[in-house]
């Protein structure tokens, strides 16, 4: 993996950069005569993951970071959207109209809530590019640039599901942890967990299929306990940090 931790300006490679988001912007003018409809289902969840973390990356490359909170260039960021079809799609409405997935972020869950015409209009509208079903395990592909989100990958129709399960483990393996008789667990889990359906048995399960004998073995001891005193969800950190596959960096 590539951690890229920071966005600075670097006035040698800026032109480099110009030219480069002028080649994105003009590949991004041809999703406008793109239909998702048409797709198969693995090809339509296959586009959705790769749009959503274009589009995030395309606008952190493009607006950059702000130091003044007052700005919440974060939240403006994730707002940036594509034309797709004639839909005009941001992060938040592929996370959640398309794909079905809780937002990582809980701030902007929680305003999408709370907020009367958006609640309005999830309870008598469905999205025109919503999956025929949710897929939960979208999660561990989606990244909004923050901290605790999974890396960045690129997928493909053919391999989606394998690939999908494949980025579910990795990030157990690098973010469950047993310490102290206690079982902590990635925030990013829990809202998959609530997006499945499952029950924190099977949560505990699922991370045990992932990890090694060792760590099962430091699980067990934990888990000598009722399973819901023993368990704690890790805070989401939003604070800015991607992590890329370094296949997808060359």
């Amino acid at each position: 993996m590539i951690i890229v931790p920071r966005i600075q300006i670097d006035a040698d490679k800026f032109d480099y950069a110009s030219k480069m988001l002028e080649t994105i912007r003009s590949l991004i003018q041809r999703l406008e005569k793109i239909n998702p409809t048409k797709m198969t289902h693995e090809e339509q969840l296959c586009f959705w993951i790769n749009i959503h973390n274009a589009l995030v990356m395309h606008a952190f490359l493009a607006y950059g970071l702000h130091d003044d909170k007052r700005m919440k260039s974060t939240e403006m960021i994730l707002k940036a959207a594509y034309n797709v079809g004639g839909q005009s799609v941001n992060a938040q409405i592929i996370q959640n109209s398309i794909l079905g997935c809780q937002s990582h972020r809980p701030s902007l869950w929680v305003r999408a809530l709370f907020t009367p015409t958006k609640r309005s209009m999830a309870a008598t509208a469905r999205h025109p590019y919503a999956l025929q079903h949710s897929e939960p395990i979208a999660h561990f592909a989606l990244s909004t640039g923050a901290f605790s989100d999974p890396p960045v990958r690129l997928y493909t129709a053919k391999k989606i599901y394998h690939q999908l399960e494949l980025a579910r483990a990795e990030f157990i393996q690098a973010n469950v942890m047993a310490r102290r008789q206690a079982l902590l667990l990635p925030k990013i889990l829990h809202y998959y967990a609530k997006d499945a359906a499952l029950e924190l048995r099977h949560v505990v399960e699922l991370v045990c299929e992932s990890i090694s004998e060792a760590q099962q073995k430091a699980i067990r001891l934990c888990l000598r306990r009722r399973i819901d005193k023993c368990v704690e969800w890790l805070p989401y950190k939003s604070s800015f940090r991607y992590v890329v596959h370094r296949d997808l960096a060359e």
